[in-house]
């Protein structure tokens, strides 16, 4: 069956299955996978599936998870020592078409960049309890640093912070509209344990784009360093409570996600999507 994968500039029609499957990869907050991949002879475009359906929280969920496929993907094509000449938002009369990639150029993959793209395939939110083994800071500075290569931010909720945050989700303790493995409301919340959240300076679908970027990267980053993380968009479902949690953050950034890292054991994988699924052809065309 025709799949749509086809030769894009200088990568071969298998360097782009290659390439594909890796943007493909369970994405951190949703079951399904908002997005939809379109090969072209000089680009890879990205698309939003229902990007206007649902609530706010919705929107936000399925943006943070195009930006982290997005995030994927140009890693895959670094890997093959390409780069990944990247624009957001390309069409003003497009909002659907989130992005356009080009294979442009060779390009040496950086070790750490390498790191990352061998953690895209087992990389798995973990809702299981975690060690007290506590982050080291240099790693909690290599997150920070993931998180800020996006144009994101990631601020570290200190020990002070852990009663009103604790306030915060238990105020908001509902089931997630729509349920998957990195949503619900039983985030490990204590002290002395590394609770981070990922926001943007902007609470656009620009800035929730980038954020999915930085999510991404910093999980990979995570996940490179023998660490689990769990998610937690609670906070966030209820536009009160995530000015609350804005607040608490000192009021700079919007708060996009809420992480808990550190150590705990391994996690089953989740079912790759068949690229059949994913990538736009005339057998499966994306409704405009």
């Amino acid at each position: 069956m025709k799949t749509g994968v086809m030769p894009v500039g200088h990568l071969s029609a298998s360097q782009m299955r290659s390439v594909l499957l890796a943007a493909t990869a369970p994405p951190p907050l949703r079951r399904g996978r908002p997005w939809r991949f379109q090969c072209t002879p000089d680009a890879v475009e990205l698309y939003a599936d229902s990007l206007s359906t649902g609530t706010d929280s919705d929107q936000r969920e399925r943006m943070l998870d195009c930006g982290a496929a997005l995030l994927n993907l140009r890693l895959a094509i670094k890997a093959q020592s390409s780069h990944a000449d990247t624009r957001l938002f390309p069409t003003a009369d497009r909002p659907d078409l989130l992005a356009v990639v080009r294979p442009n150029g060779y390009e040496t993959i950086a070790p750490e960049d390498r790191e990352l793209v061998a953690a895209i395939a087992g990389r798995q939110s973990n809702r299981r309890p975690f060690t007290a083994a506590v982050v080291p800071d240099a790693v909690q500075r290599e997150l920070r640093r993931a998180a800020e290569v996006e144009r994101a931010w990631l601020a570290t909720i200190t020990d002070d912070q852990v009663p009103q945050l604790r306030d915060i989700m238990h105020r908001t303790e509902v089931p997630p509209a729509t349920p998957g493995p990195g949503g619900g409301s039983d985030l490990e919340v204590e002290p002395g344990r590394l609770v981070v959240v990922i926001g943007s300076l902007h609470d656009t679908a620009l800035g929730r784009l980038q954020a999915g970027q930085a999510l991404q990267r910093v999980l990979l980053t995570a996940a490179a360093a023998g660490l689990s993380a769990a998610l937690s968009s609670q906070a966030m479902a209820v536009p009160a409570a995530r000015r609350e949690l804005r607040q608490l953050l000192g009021g700079g950034l919007w708060p996009q996600i809420m992480l808990r890292l550190g150590h705990g054991t391994a996690v089953a994988s989740s079912t790759q999507a068949q690229l059949e699924d994913v990538v736009i052809s005339d057998e499966h065309p994306f409704g405009r």
